[in-house]
């Protein structure tokens, strides 16, 4: 008996040494994403995720989904000459991703769970990604650039922060469930993207866990691609025809009441 107690003991300092925040280590997070298949087909205007899990009943629940990262370059645009509104420039965009959203309960500034240590590492919010990418060429106002760039992409629905968006259940054995809607913009692209929930408690993370959601395309959309991606020059050419035969069509349709005036 004494010598069981001794071998206990043992492991429970040899455990403290290796953990040295025993409630944070041992927090269980779990996460489901349902569903976790995405097709993307002619008619796709979006898709909504719902996000579920269980986390440690004394935390905050933060939900962020991610797609992998890429370069991105984009025209700057100013006035030229003081009067002239026209682009200025090329400047290219890294390490920033396709897709950016995340669902918490509440504004993470208010809540006082300032993320730190290791959220930093798994990244949470607007600040945290402008410090991820670079912008070159480096023309001296990253910070003008970077809102900007979030602004389109909050307008494409790619990037956002949504406040109130997780709801909870009843505390049971220390835990409790929580659940959400993520929206899939109808611009996200094919691949690969990462859903990772965090378990906020007294401004540290509690635990995290991770699930993966395949977005794929289907039907035209995925012919398109393959089309552009493999035979370029036939793809450049079918959209020139598209081009013409609607401009056909609409000088069929409306041409003659143009005339008419």
């Amino acid at each position: 008996m004494f010598k069981r107690l001794v071998v206990r003991l043992v492991f429970s300092v040899a455990a403290m040494a290796l953990c040295p925040r025993p409630a944070i280590c041992a927090a269980r997070v779990t996460v489901n994403a349902r569903p976790n298949e995405i097709t993307i087909g002619g008619l796709f205007s979006g898709a909504h995720v719902a996000v579920s899990g269980m986390i440690p009943a004394a935390s905050e629940a933060v939900v962020i989904v991610t797609g992998g990262l890429q370069d991105l370059p984009l025209k700057t645009k100013g006035r030229a000459f003081g009067i002239l509104w026209m682009n200025l420039g090329n400047v290219t965009f890294h390490h920033v991703p396709t897709l950016y959203i995340v669902n918490a309960t509440k504004t993470l500034e208010q809540s006082g769970d300032s993320v730190s240590g290791e959220g930093q590492r798994l990244g949470v919010g607007f600040d945290w990604l402008k410090a991820q990418w670079e912008i070159t060429p480096n023309l001296g106002d990253k910070d003008v650039l970077s809102r900007e760039f979030l602004k389109l992409k909050e307008s494409e629905g790619l990037y956002a922060v949504h406040d109130g968006t997780v709801h909870y259940g009843s505390a049971e054995n220390g835990m409790r469930s929580f659940e959400t809607d993520v929206h899939i913009p109808a611009r996200v692209s094919p691949g690969e993207y990462e859903v990772k929930v965090l378990a906020l408690n007294g401004g540290q993370v509690a635990g995290a866990a991770t699930e993966h959601i395949e977005v794929e395309e289907v039907g035209v959309p995925a012919f398109l691609s393959s089309l552009s991606s493999k035979h370029g020059g036939l793809y450049g050419l079918l959209a020139v025809l598209v081009a013409i035969g609607a401009g056909l069509l609409m000088d069929f349709f409306f041409g003659e009441q143009q005339g008419a005036h």
